[in-house]
């Protein structure tokens, strides 16, 4: 395994994951099967096998992994600033709310619960990189063995 190449694999894809979920208009991606949160360890793992020729179903989940742990630092950094977590979800739904309701949303959404929200948010972007690299493992290594075997598709 490549380390150099498994780190920078991992990192594009928990840019790509993160700016899928959290950028306006294009985080409506996730309407479709939360498609933001896997898509980014997908790319990494076929970016790891760009830059290295190869990759393994390990591999592979590895770099899905970090990439959804690289999504879930992120977002956990970008929280306080409103940016990403329960910080963006305030102000996406801030808009939405009655004045006499925003101050129990502020007050669940900072602090404590708000805590609780990015954790298990972090966990959420770690299980679908797993999932996301376990596709990309199945697509990228399953497409480099049929190549190797010379069958047409």
């Amino acid at each position: 395994m490549n380390t150099k190449h498994l780190w920078t694999a991992s990192l594009v894809g928990g840019l790509v994951s993160l700016v899928l979920v959290n950028a306006p208009f294009v985080n409506l991606i996730n309407l479709l099967i939360c498609a933001g949160f896997w898509i980014g360890p997908i790319l990494a793992v076929w970016l790891y096998r760009r830059l290295g020729g190869t990759v393994t179903l390990r591999e592979a989940l590895i770099i899905g992994i970090l990439a959804g742990a690289w999504h879930a630092l992120f977002g956990l950094l970008l929280s306080p600033l409103g940016l990403a977590g329960a910080g963006g979800l305030l102000n996406e739904v801030r808009p939405f709310m009655s004045a006499q309701d925003l101050p129990d949303l502020e007050t669940a959404l900072t602090g404590g619960g708000g805590m609780m929200f990015n954790l298990v948010g972090m966990l959420i972007d770690v299980a679908f990189g797993f999932i996301g690299g376990l596709i990309g493992g199945a697509i990228f290594r399953i497409n480099h063995e049929v190549r190797k075997s010379g069958v047409q598709i």
